[in-house]
């Protein structure tokens, strides 16, 4: 092919890729914060989660304002939280928040981890906070109880099911399982193998490194509810994907051997910074490893429903109407992994992808472990 017919064809492709249509909408973004999660209200706000692992400098918890910059969400000093000057109550300010899900009654919870940076949870912080959106005000506040707690818990993820909580840790793997009305609480699973990392987080093809120099691995920190409310779904950050009926989870009669024999292999799921779940049970995957967002069916087909470079670990995201909302967080270049000197270039976006249908071909499922 001679060098006029490769430049006409460079020019036909760049001149197709310009009329596409951009299939990611940038809704807000920041020039200093790292956002790792999102919810939208029946109201139509959208609020969002800064991680103080990603060395955030602002609130813990914000609303998109008119202008498209997060504000800080509520009022009364919840994110008034600071390791220079630790004088607040633990149980009344955010101090390490990492999971947010929209609930009944027009309320937003939030999960807090109690954890501000690489050290352990303070006591009394690690903690389950609902928030009226009617009134904007924290209504109550779930302390998680000291005996459901390891020293090196880091609870990263939630789902709420009718009066019960499902609560991942990260840091000491295992489930806790918070009965909303009492506040009573019990582990499940503890150190089992669908809990516990087996392999380390990879990211454009690199391996994600601490700053000792070993992989980073990260445990049970992703969870989804079955529209039924049937099954939980979770798994390790990088993956593999199991089940497990919720009625053993809600058995406090469920002995380790039957929670352990109940647990069922779903997929050889890749790394994920988060998920969302459909009304058909089909799982939107941000996939880290790729830069990209994947569909799982019900019959567990996986498929590729967008990769993008601007998608550099999507955090986890919210689904509405058949519209994804997903939060950019650039997790694996903040300063914790790179000796405390940032890379995450700003600024960083919050994107809206409209996932009713899916464009790609149906990768066969995996075989059953």
């Amino acid at each position: 092919m001679t060098i006029a017919k490769l430049l006409a064809c460079a020019a036909l492709l760049l001149a197709t890729m310009a009329a596409a249509p951009d299939r990611l909408r940038s809704i807000a973004q920041t020039d200093r914060l790292a956002w790792s999660g999102v919810a939208r209200s029946d109201d139509g706000r959208t609020f969002v989660v800064f991680s103080r692992l990603a060395g955030n400098p602002g609130p813990s918890l914000a609303v998109i304002g008119n202008d498209g910059k997060p504000q800080p969400f509520p009022g009364g000093g919840w994110n008034d939280w600071s390791a220079a000057a630790d004088k607040a109550d633990p149980a009344k300010v955010f101090v390490g928040l990492s999971a947010i899900r929209l609930g009944p009654d027009h309320s937003l919870w939030v999960l807090d981890s109690g954890v501000a940076d690489r050290g352990r949870a303070l006591a009394g912080a690690a903690k389950l906070v609902r928030i009226d959106l009617v009134h904007d005000s924290v209504a109550r506040t779930i302390v998680l109880p000291a005996d459901v707690l390891r020293p090196k818990s880091r609870v990263a993820d939630f789902c709420l099911h009718g009066t019960t909580a499902y609560i991942a840790d990260a840091g000491a793997p295992g489930l806790i399982v918070l009965d909303l009305t009492t506040g009573a609480a019990r582990r499940v699973l503890d150190g089992t193998p669908s809990m516990t990392a087996r392999r380390p987080v990879t990211v454009d093809g690199e391996t994600l490194r601490g700053a000792d120099g070993k992989p980073v691995m990260i445990d049970v920190d992703n969870l989804d509810l079955s529209p039924d409310g049937k099954f939980l779904y979770y798994q390790p950050l990088s993956g593999p994907m199991s089940r497990i009926a919720t009625s053993l989870l809600d058995d406090p009669k469920a002995t380790p051997q039957a929670l352990t024999a109940g647990v069922e292999f779903w997929y050889d799921t890749p790394a994920l910074g988060g998920s969302a779940i459909a009304p058909d049970g089909t799982l939107y995957l941000d996939d880290v490893e790729n830069d990209s967002v994947l569909s799982l069916s019900p019959d567990r087909a996986l498929r590729t429903v967008i990769s993008d470079p601007r998608l550099h670990w999507p955090a986890a995201p919210f689904l509405r109407d058949g519209v994804l909302t997903i939060p950019v967080s650039q997790f694996d270049r903040a300063g914790l992994f790179h000796h405390g000197h940032s890379r995450i270039a700003h600024p960083v976006e919050l994107f809206e992808l409209r996932v009713a249908s899916a464009p790609a071909a149906a990768s066969p499922p995996k075989a059953r472990r």
